[in-house]
């Protein structure tokens, strides 16, 4: 199977996503997905929730997706 740059192909979570670059042995290819994925997790301070100490709040965890990420692919 050819693979060339603009086709489509799967991303690891199963959405279709474009082919962006090719490897020159064609072993791996970089692909990007439009749909949103988790980028990562980070911690914020919990306004809705009383002090804790003098200058400590509780924190909750917020969830930080993004668009058109490129995965890297080995085939």
């Amino acid at each position: 199977m050819e693979l060339k740059v603009g086709d489509t192909f799967k991303c690891p979570e199963g959405h279709k996503a474009k082919i962006v670059w090719v490897s020159e042995d064609k072993k791996a290819v970089a692909v990007r997905c439009p749909q949103k994925h988790l980028k990562k997790v980070v911690k914020v301070p919990d306004y809705t929730r009383p002090d804790l100490r003098y200058r400590h709040r509780p924190s909750k965890e917020r969830e930080i997706y993004v668009e058109n990420m490129v995965f890297l692919i080995k085939i």
